[in-house]
């Protein structure tokens, strides 16, 4: 499963004059790179934008970290300006994935880029780093502002107010604590990661264990099928049992045929991926057969049951498997109601 996606904006560079006035900036790099090195050792990804700025530092530390997944530090640009590479892209490409977004405007990557993350580091910086906090904070997004260092970070971090934004008091407070190595890099990842625990909760966000309850229920209805209708005969149950079982096959592979095709999906827990396949298998099972038995009623009759039941195993395999592959897809026609069909399945610059 992919980590936590965490925008990186900023810059510390000295020799810039910021407001409010840059304060040890030799001090932010080294808190820049155990930044980076704590998100590599928690799973996280990062979202940066190239150039000599803040990602610089972040950057290095996150490889330091040795990172897991391969792909894990995403690089969105405008076509225009492509930026050269960082030192660690030409030692470890295998970590880098660059995005060329549409448009020859820097602000056209940036700024739209930042609705994709998952949460957002600001150290230092100028305008845009002011602005994407404020874009953090209005949309609730979880945010890591360090104060002590000054900039544009600091001047967002004068506008957090607990109970009012995601960030707690102690958290907020936590942001504004002078750096102390390590120590802080893990404390303020730890409250980065609190406050996207706090906003999936917020949300609403499905815990997996609701899944793997409302997959129990809908096994023990889909049940009652073969047990009534089929009569109880092993081949009925078979015909239904086996979509179940491949679409949790298809949905368990879905991730690895999107690393493949180099796509990110949404992440989603392991039980919660198994869950859909499942539901979504035994759906496509149901309005499989009942597509045949609507166009053939006299199947329902004596022998006929068990002998077409023997015959569509096969077919209702692949239908399981493609559902559980495509949950997303199934789900989707089901609120769109359009299961009342009977017809069958449908197949370089001083930006910040």
């Amino acid at each position: 499963m992919d980590g936590p996606l965490i925008a990186i904006v900023g810059d510390v560079n000295p020799n810039r004059e910021f407001t409010p006035v840059m304060v040890d900036p030799k001090l932010a790099k080294k808190a820049a790179i155990q930044l980076g090195t704590e998100l590599a050792k928690r799973g996280a990804r990062l979202l940066v934008y190239g150039g000599p700025f803040l990602e610089a530092s972040v950057v290095a530390g996150f490889v330091a970290g040795k990172p897991a997944n391969d792909r894990s530090i995403l690089m969105c640009y405008s076509k225009d300006q492509e930026p050269p590479p960082f030192p660690e892209e030409l030692s470890h490409p295998n970590l880098f994935e660059r995005r060329v977004e549409r448009g020859a405007d820097w602000e056209i990557a940036f700024y739209r880029s930042i609705a994709r993350a998952d949460g957002l580091i600001l150290i230092g910086g100028a305008n845009a780093t002011k602005i994407c906090g404020q874009v953090a904070i209005g949309t609730r997004m979880p945010i890591l502002v360090l104060a002590e260092f000054g900039g544009g970070a600091a001047g967002v971090w004068q506008t957090l107010s607990a109970g009012e934004d995601l960030p707690t008091r102690e958290e907020i407070d936590l942001m504004a604590t002078p750096w102390n190595d390590t120590r802080s890099a893990v404390n303020c990842v730890i409250a980065l990661f609190a406050q996207k625990e706090r906003r999936q909760a917020a949300n609403g966000a499905p815990r997996p264990v609701l899944s793997v309850l409302a997959t129990v229920l809908f096994l023990i209805a889909l049940a009652i099928v073969p047990w009534v209708w089929g009569q109880g005969r092993f081949e009925v149950w078979m015909l239904f049992a086996t979509p179940v079982l491949a679409g949790g096959a298809g949905a368990a592979i879905r991730p690895m045929v999107d690393r493949m095709r180099g796509a990110k999906g949404v992440s989603l827990a392991v039980l919660a991926t198994m869950a859909m396949g499942l539901v979504a298998g035994g759906m496509a099972g149901v309005l499989f057969v009942t597509a045949q038995l609507t166009a053939a009623p006299k199947l329902v009759d004596g022998n006929e049951l068990a002998a077409y039941a023997r015959l569509s195993i096969p077919f209702a395999l692949g239908v399981g498997f493609i559902a559980g592959l495509t949950s997303e897809a199934v789900f989707g026609k089901l609120l769109g109601l359009e299961v009342l069909r009977t017809s069958g399945i449908d197949g370089n610059d001083n930006r910040r």
